[in-house]
């Protein structure tokens, strides 16, 4: 016999030390022991699309090296600047207007004001950052710079392709998922030949990973290896929307057996293993525990 068939979780009433709506306790009014060989589903799920399209911390930075040196662009750079984006809802042409407007502030002087010229495709859905001096050549990061910081060792010895501040390899907080230049390593570019984004993907979280430490038995992998996720919920909905998500198979259980329940544990994360946060808004779902008929 179960103790107990449903969970109701609500972020209105989670405990008073919860770090947010997305990263919460929810404490039980009594202990539960579950027995061998039950199983939960986390259903009636109810998250808003409160987050913006930049975040501070999570996704608002922009690498780029600029270079006058036209004949050996592997000797060291005249400047390497994080461009730093106001957190906030963008679309492609407040997204470009942004970015023009933080990076020629990053790289300003009193002699060249205005270092880029970047502007907004709506058939393509592209942007296109243009250097504005014929011997500039501008290089955004890539995954793969940000990760190697473009190490390289020239014929002088030199090594080191940034020598801007320093930053986390591991986890940047760059905008490359949004303007898409997540591969390979870039190419600068120049007057003649300006850079333009990939497809501009305004809405880069794709999927809410709820995580559990405290419940179930650790038996999935998420997509950075995590063994505590609980539910993966599709967003299904744009800004300012509410995204729903229910049960859709019965194979849609994990494991809980001979766990003892008081204060539970959850946070939102997206793929990147980020904090997703909801400014405020509330969150909802229930936790459903049945019986497994068979033993495995």
């Amino acid at each position: 016999m179960l103790p107990i068939k449903k969970i109701y979780i609500d972020t209105k009433k989670k405990t008073t030390d919860s770090v947010s709506n997305s990263k919460f306790k929810w404490e039980l009014p009594e202990t539960i022991s579950l027995p061998h060989n039950t199983i939960f589903y986390v259903d009636d799920i109810c998250i808003p699309h409160s987050w913006y399209t930049i975040e501070s911390n999570i996704n608002d930075r922009l690498y780029m090296q600029l270079t006058t040196n036209t004949t050996n662009v592997n000797t060291k750079p005249n400047e390497c600047r994080i461009v730093i984006l106001t957190a906030g809802h963008y679309n492609l042409q407040t997204l470009a207007a942004e970015i023009n407007t933080k990076a020629n502030a990053a790289f300003a002087t009193n002699t060249i004001p205005t270092h880029f010229a970047t502007t907004s495709n709506n058939v393509n859905n592209t942007i296109t950052i243009t250097p504005q001096d014929a011997s500039l050549l501008v290089k955004i990061l890539t995954d793969t710079d940000l990760k190697t910081q473009m190490v390289d060792v020239d014929i002088n010895g030199w090594s080191g392709g940034w020598v801007g501040a320093s930053y986390n390899t591991s986890n940047p907080l760059d905008i490359n998922d949004i303007i898409n230049n997540t591969e390979g390593s870039s190419s600068f570019f120049s007057q003649a030949s300006p850079h333009t984004t990939g497809y501009v993907d305004l809405q880069p979280i794709k999927n809410i990973y709820i995580y559990s430490p405290n419940l179930g038995t650790f038996k999935t992998f998420g997509p950075m290896g995590e063994v505590s996720i609980i539910k993966k919920v599709p967003v299904s909905a744009g800004d300012n929307q509410m995204i729903f998500s229910n049960v859709s198979s019965s194979n849609d259980y994990l494991d809980c057996s001979r766990q003892t329940l008081k204060t539970l544990q959850f946070e939102l994360k997206d793929a990147n293993g980020n904090t997703i946060p909801l400014h405020g808004s509330h969150v909802s779902f229930s936790i459903v525990f049945d019986k497994y008929s068979t033993q495995e």
